[in-house]
């Protein structure tokens, strides 16, 4: 069984940097898009509705990575990682070849699903063969890697962009995690929680089993939670440039250099919270990261117009913010039985959860054209209207502190077993 040691061993280390490795190009392929749009335009002759249209079809992928994501619970962890790190690797690497916005779409949308998919299954994988002590430290660093790999994407477009194949040379790159699966399918087994369940028990669940009696309750808090955090994350995401350059007045070279010292510094929250969820417990660290971090929202977009008020205001809101993820993540990992854990995380994170992304720039522009001219620091009203939408992360904090358990320093067997009461 597990290990009840509260110290990591060499195989968690090894773990936790090989999953860490495939998320960092998880995080690398979603920001390639946004930087890629303006040259799609050019390139494919689209119209900024037409971008618009191409963009949220993508985004649709997120969603449908549910069909994959909940495969992990029928065919098992181990080989959904391999497969889902295959799938987003090919349709990433043929993305360079396309020469339609029709084949672009396709198979970004497709990386898309393998690359959730792959996301959701590593935060699976690592609560079930992480020490109970470790859990939240290393989803936490596994998360973080996500948003490496953004800043290591950001840094090198300006400069891979200028060669003769520009935009398309970046997917290229993206064919990198082939060479991990060669690491992956020759150091990484079943985790041990999930072969002795097919041991015990091969009949793999139903699709719906998970929304039996005793986890439906919990199955709809953890969905809003994931909903309201991508409700408040997903506006800080996409439009703090356009906010510091139409409302604010940055040039590109000014935002990208608070951007780069923003995210870097920043990122660092990944790691405190991982800490502070391990020695502090989930509940008060969630409760503390969403709170702040909606107070940060408001900062970063409704404070001074100050460059350096904007970079000191946006790295605080990225320590906060970026950690959203990690500590929803943790919940939905933790408060399932093993049998439910990969659906679960579907159900919650792909249904409802990315409904919250979905609707999120649609809610934006149409309170930002309620607000424009209130605000002298964003006649545009983007900056009022991302501020609304960045207090919903407190509704995170009251779902967390009114109806989930701690989970801190608890064997997954002790959590499922108290999950068969309604909200433990």
């Amino acid at each position: 069984m597990p290990d009840d040691s509260n110290r990591l061993q060499r195989a968690h280390i090894v773990l936790i940097l090989l999953l860490s490795t495939a998320t960092f190009f998880e995080g690398y392929d979603f920001i390639l898009l946004n930087l890629v749009l303006p040259y799609l335009r050019k390139d494919f002759g689209l119209s900024l509705l037409q971008t618009g249209y191409a963009a949220s079809a993508i985004a649709a992928g997120t969603i449908a990575a549910f069909f994959v994501m909940r495969l992990g619970d029928t065919l098992g962890r181990r080989a959904m990682l391999l497969w889902t790190v295959v799938g987003y690797t090919v349709a990433t690497g043929l993305t360079a070849a396309t020469t339609d916005v029709f084949g672009f779409v396709l198979l970004q949308f497709l990386a898309r699903v393998f690359l959730v998919a792959e996301w959701g299954i590593s935060t699976v994988i690592l609560a079930e063969e992480l020490p109970a002590a470790k859990r939240g430290i290393g989803i936490s660093i596994v998360q973080g890697a996500a948003g490496v790999g953004g800043v290591v994407g950001s840094a090198l477009f300006p400069l891979v962009a200028r060669v003769s194949l520009g935009w398309r040379a970046m997917y290229l790159i993206g064919l990198a995690p082939l060479v991990l699966v060669f690491f992956l399918r020759t150091r990484m087994a079943e985790t041990r929680r999930y072969a002795a369940l097919r041991e015990a028990t091969p009949e793999p669940p139903g699709w719906t089993d998970v929304l039996a009696r005793p986890y439906r309750k919990k199955l709809a808090v953890v969905a809003m939670l994931w909903f309201f955090m991508y409700l408040g994350y997903t506006p800080i995401m996409t439009f703090w440039t356009s906010f510091a350059m139409n409302d604010r007045g940055l040039t590109p070279q000014q935002i990208s250099l608070v951007v780069a010292i923003a995210f870097t510094l920043g990122l660092s929250g990944f790691v405190v919270a991982g800490k502070l969820m391990d020695a502090w417990g989930r509940r008060p660290t969630s409760a503390l990261f969403f709170a702040l971090g909606s107070f940060a929202t408001a900062a970063a977009f409704m404070g001074p117009p100050s460059v350096w008020a904007m970079g000191l205001s946006l790295l605080v809101l990225i320590f906060f913010a970026t950690a959203y993820l990690a500590l929803c993540a943790t919940f939905t990992a933790e408060l399932f039985p093993t049998r439910l854990r990969a659906s679960a995380a579907a159900w919650t994170n792909n249904t409802l959860g990315r409904m919250g992304m979905v609707l999120a720039p649609t809610l934006v522009g149409l309170l930002a054209e309620r607000l424009a001219g209130v605000s002298r620091a964003s006649p545009s009203g983007l900056g009022p209207a991302v501020a609304v939408l960045g207090l919903a992360p407190l509704v995170c904090a009251a779902l967390v502190l009114a109806f989930l358990p701690e989970t801190r320093n608890r064997e997954l067997e002790e959590i499922s077993s108290a999950s068969q009461t309604p909200l433990g």
